[in-house]
């Protein structure tokens, strides 16, 4: 591909909405062809449901809202960088092996952030709910 030529080269978005359409585009991909992302989003789902039913303060609900948002970002960077890894690479290499660890570290480590918030506001409540 030659760079100098401009027809070779990715086209900006041509309008706003192109822009919206293409994020909403790779969300659904990820949602499609991620299964840590199905699961994640059902987690989230259930966590804000959970959150109406125990009546949430608007504190509790901003750590709950923005756990499960910095989950689901995670996974997306995730994906992304796992399929970056797999376009330049088609054997194994130890870097690019390493490179997918610590992006699903990244995830993990999101998660267990979020798993805590969860706990940490939902505990006292189901506590408080059955005793």
């Amino acid at each position: 591909m030659d760079l100098n030529d401009k027809n070779q080269l990715p086209q900006k978005n041509r309008t706003f909405g192109d822009s919206f359409r293409y994020a909403f585009e790779g969300i659904k991909t990820t949602f499609q062809e991620e299964r840590n992302m199905r699961v994640h989003v059902c987690a989230g789902t259930f966590a804000l449901l959970l959150g109406f039913f125990l009546s949430l303060s608007l504190i509790e609900w901003l750590f709950i809202a923005l756990s499960v948002f910095m989950v689901i970002v995670m996974e997306i960077l995730n994906t992304v960088i796992e399929n970056l890894v797999d376009l330049v690479t088609t054997e194994f290499h130890p870097l690019a092996k390493k490179v997918k660890d610590m992006a699903a570290a990244a995830v993990l480590s999101t998660t267990t952030f979020a798993v805590i918030v969860g706990a940490i506001i939902f505990l006292p409540k189901f506590y408080h709910l059955f005793f």
